[in-house]
């Protein structure tokens, strides 16, 4: 009888072997020495362009509009970069990642031009995706038994770098020059760490079980994450658009970030005991319980920091729906990360196209209406996903 995932994360075998062969010792430990640094510039990639926009916005003459591009250009060059490593898994690796993240990061310390902040947005994103992309299961790989283990650590350092992003950017005085520069010499740092290592790659995984695409569970995926993408890269533009100090919003993005992590905490402590279908409802009516506080006069210093408990729960909500759904064939991983990436691409360009339209509070307006939308085709569905 076939399997069906439940509650939990999804169970993860550990193929322990690296292309055929044992990584040694110095090699594995150097994987996860690097891993965990690597993850440390995710988490910071993703707070970072929040606070970011709006300095970016004054250097170059743009409006808000132009310059949420940058945002969906980066997480383009995610899926793209994503959808490379599915197709060659064994040519993209630690060094591909970090070598594009870093050329993307010293074209945006550049900032010579907007097109070539734009280019390197997208290459920080190819970068981006093939790091999350090759560490998880190389790691994953190296430490056998251990391994579903290190890769939680992997995941749980990811926030640590976004909290600090948004303080670096404030110490270096709000400069993306000098935030991205940083950014440079730390990556090219780990390029050089990898360059110790031995082969790490891991033979692919043959498919399972037969692929059932579920489209309403990719429809969630999506809208989720690019509800998640618009709020990290666009609160703190909407939060000076409201009335606060640049100063003042990319404190709060940390802020958001710290309750970010409460909520991949608390998941780890509930996620036997609660449908994962439950956990996106909760982050939807969660989300959109805190726009409307904002939009009907509250204090978005205190609001805004909160929805980042919710954005927290959207990723895993959905992922686990689709796996639980589409069966235990090992696509749809990539197809539901995919979905996500799709979102984090087209949501935050259609915020930004309405976005001065309707008021200080528009950003916040059109949240409200987007997660209300999707908390009623949530609360339709629900009968379908909250079935054990």
């Amino acid at each position: 009888m076939q399997s069906r995932l439940t509650l939990a994360m999804p169970p993860i075998r550990a193929p322990g072997t690296a292309f055929g062969r044992t990584m040694n010792h110095g090699t594995k430990h150097l994987l996860l020495a690097t891993g965990l640094a690597a993850f440390v510039l995710l988490g910071m990639a993703q707070a970072i362009f929040g606070p970011v926009l709006p300095s970016y916005a004054k250097t170059f003459g743009l409006d808000v509009s132009s310059v949420g591009w940058l945002l969906s250009l980066f997480w383009a060059g995610c899926l793209a970069a994503v959808i490379a490593v599915y197709v060659l898994p064994t040519h993209l690796g630690p060094k591909s990642g970090l070598a594009l993240a870093a050329i993307g990061t010293a074209l945006l310390a550049l900032m010579s031009n907007w097109a070539l902040v734009l280019l390197g947005g997208a290459l920080f994103g190819a970068g981006y995706g093939v790091i999350a992309a090759v560490y998880n299961p190389r790691v994953l790989s190296a430490y056998g038994p251990r391994g579903p283990a290190m890769m939680s650590l992997l995941n749980a350092i990811f926030t640590l770098g976004a909290i600090a992003a948004p303080q670096i950017f404030l110490a270096f005085d709000s400069d993306p020059a000098l935030t991205f520069w940083l950014f440079t010499a730390f990556t090219v740092l780990m390029f050089i760490a990898t360059t110790g290592m031995g082969d790490t790659r891991v033979q692919a995984q043959a498919e399972t079980g037969p692929l059932r695409i579920d489209w309403l569970v990719l429809g969630f995926a999506a809208l989720g994450i690019g509800m998640e993408s618009s709020l990290v890269g666009l609160g703190p533009t909407a939060l000076v658009i409201a009335g606060q100090s640049e100063a003042q919003a990319t404190a709060l993005l940390s802020l958001f970030f710290i309750a970010y992590l409460i909520a991949r905490l608390t998941i780890v402590f509930i996620a036997n005991h609660v449908p994962a279908f439950f956990l996106y409802i909760g982050a939807t009516a969660m989300t959109a319980a805190l726009a409307a506080g904002i939009v009907l006069g509250g204090d978005p210093t205190f609001l805004f920091p909160l929805m980042g408990f919710g954005c927290g729960l959207f990723f895993y909500g959905g992922y686990l729906t689709g796996l639980a759904g589409m069966g235990p064939s090992t696509r749809v991983s990539a197809i539901m990360l995919g979905a996500g990436l799709c979102g984090a691409i087209v949501q935050p360009i259609v915020v930004t196209q309405a976005l001065g339209h309707l008021g200080p509070n528009g950003f916040f307006v059109i949240v409200l209406g987007l997660t209300s939308a999707l908390l009623l085709a949530a609360l339709l569905a629900a009968p379908r996903y909250l079935r054990r």
